[in-house]
């Protein structure tokens, strides 16, 4: 199942914001498990006001349509 491999999935302590979110709005999609690890991300990390400000920024554009969800699995 596509939910089981993404609970499984190692949240890794390097993950860019900046490059995701630079990546997401110019193409206009993210993947799933960006999108979860997204999500996940702020419960297990202490983040900078620019992270913040990215993460919410993804958050309102996918919310809004601006950027899609998508599957590459």
């Amino acid at each position: 199942m596509l939910t089981k491999k993404i609970y499984q999935r190692k949240i890794s302590n390097s993950f860019d914001f900046s490059q995701l979110f630079a990546q997401s709005m110019q193409k206009g999609k993210i993947s799933l498990a960006d999108w979860y690890e997204l999500l996940v991300m702020p419960m297990d990390n202490t983040f900078t006001s620019d992270h913040e400000e990215a993460v919410t920024r993804l958050i309102y554009g996918v919310r809004h349509g601006f950027v899609k969800v998508v599957d590459n699995g």
